[in-house]
């Protein structure tokens, strides 16, 4: 058995068509021998089409309305954020409540974080949280990008800061059991590769702390989950 969820986006004017398209479609779902049951339910201008096959074959009776539901909908990105794929704020927070703790016993790291914050891990969770999709708590509390800029001014960092930073946050990810899946791994080292790159230039001397820049934001890239 499978079950098939097809969701729409319907413009107000269009929905009669559009329900009027589904109707059409029932009479050859309720003939082809491959469909158990079907339902449609609407919430506003989205709808769900729920339709339970007892088989994967293609059902060449679709056709029609195939063709209809193409011209009258506009297809919603049904894809998780990273952060909901990571397990929101509970997984960020793990993540780097282990990570800190490794870091102080780092020979490379240690030393960097001498004085840090107690509240440090909380604040990079919500910082890469946010990045990837989560709620905009960073920003809210800390006023976003141009913190984080702030924090690293002066500090001087090196290649070999970065690549340790990068290597551990890798090795603790494995170590809570942030998903593995290749998707989301390129996605994280693609975005960890990028802002210790980032890092590195805004702690380095004579750079300008007041460029503006935008919050980044982080998604799925070229390669997107499989479902």
């Amino acid at each position: 058995m499978i079950v098939e969820y097809a969701h729409y986006l319907v413009p107000a004017e269009r929905t009669e068509d559009f329900e009027k398209a589904c109707r059409a479609a029932a009479s050859a779902l309720s003939a082809s021998p491959h469909c158990r049951t079907y339902d449609l339910s609407r919430n506003e201008n989205q709808y769900t089409l729920r339709i339970v096959w007892s088989t994967p074959q293609d059902v060449p009776q679709l056709a029609d309305f195939q063709a209809t539901e193409k011209r009258l909908e506009k297809p919603l990105d049904l894809a998780p954020t990273l952060y909901e794929w990571a397990g929101g704020a509970e997984a960020f927070e793990k993540l780097f409540t282990a990570f800190y703790a490794n870091v102080a016993q780092d020979p490379v790291l240690a030393p960097v974080f001498a004085h840090m914050d107690p509240n440090h891990p909380k604040h990079v969770a919500a910082w890469l949280g946010e990045i990837f999709g989560g709620p905009e708590i960073y920003s809210e509390r800390h006023g976003g990008h141009q913190h984080m800029v702030s924090r690293h001014l002066g500090r001087a960092l090196t290649e070999t800061h970065r690549r340790r930073w990068v290597n551990l946050l890798i090795d603790t990810a494995d170590e809570v059991g942030l998903p593995s899946e290749a998707e989301f791994r390129s996605a994280f080292v693609g975005y960890l590769e990028w802002g210790t790159r980032m890092a590195v230039m805004f702690s380095s001397p004579g750079v300008d702390p007041t460029v503006p820049e935008p919050m980044p934001t982080w998604g799925w890239g070229e390669v997107r989950p499989w479902f």
